[in-house]
């Protein structure tokens, strides 16, 4: 019986190959055409299976929450009855230029300064309130707390801090303060068991002075669902 159990798994393993490498994280990338000029408004496709499409924005940028990076990117060419697939390979950036029915991509686990310039502009522009509700936390198909904060305009991720911009301290620490359900936490590792479905709303404050000097540096408050 065991055997034939070892059996069943191994076979279901090589029949579904992304179960043992797929890695889920935001990929992050820009389009651009032969001449150099980004590709606006144009959609961009990532798997087969469950396909997830999204619109590169005014500046040629495509943003995939949650997105398995061990997946195919699929990208029609412009003017053709054809699409071009680009192997992820596990990389968080990509930068895309269409060619003549081609393609010329580069993948980076960082962005360089000129992609990293863009995303950054981008990214301020997400989330332009400092609250995103339900609606948009479904909408962003993020997996975990940790990618809806990437996509909160002002936050930041340094190791295993969270930060917001402009905001800091000089004589202490410049992390922001996680309130939870009314609960200042101290370990920041609960983050990671509760996932997005569960949450009502996530507000980023710039000022927290209602949770004296704990607040200085801003606060993330995070409601879950009743």
């Amino acid at each position: 019986m065991k055997a034939i159990l070892l059996s069943t798994v191994a076979s279901i393993l090589l029949m579904c190959p992304q179960a043992l490498s797929a890695q889920n994280d935001t990929l992050s990338g820009v389009l651009y055409n032969a001449k150099n000029k980004v590709i606006r408004n144009y959609p961009v496709t990532l798997g087969k299976l469950v396909p997830v499409t999204v619109k590169t924005s005014r500046n040629g940028v495509f943003i995939i929450p949650g997105a398995n990076l061990e997946d195919t990117l699929y990208i029609g060419v412009p003017g053709e009855d054809k699409e071009i697939r680009i192997p992820v390979s596990g990389y968080n950036y990509l930068t895309v230029r269409l060619t003549k029915s081609n393609y010329e991509a580069s993948h980076r686990l960082e962005p360089d300064a000129a992609l990293l310039k863009i995303l950054t502009r981008e990214r301020n522009k997400m989330v332009s309130s400092s609250t995103m509700n339900k609606e948009e936390i479904v909408k962003s198909r993020c997996q975990d707390i940790l990618c809806l904060l990437r996509q909160m305009s002002g936050v930041s991720m340094q190791g295993g801090s969270i930060r917001i911009r402009g905001v800091g301290s000089v004589n202490s620490s410049n992390d922001a303060l996680v309130v939870l359900d009314g609960i200042p936490m101290n370990d920041l590792t609960i983050l990671s068991s509760i996932h997005p479905r569960n949450l009502e709303e996530i507000s980023v404050l710039k000022e927290g002075t209602q949770y004296g000097a704990r607040g200085a540096n801003g606060v993330i408050i995070i409601k879950t669902a009743k």
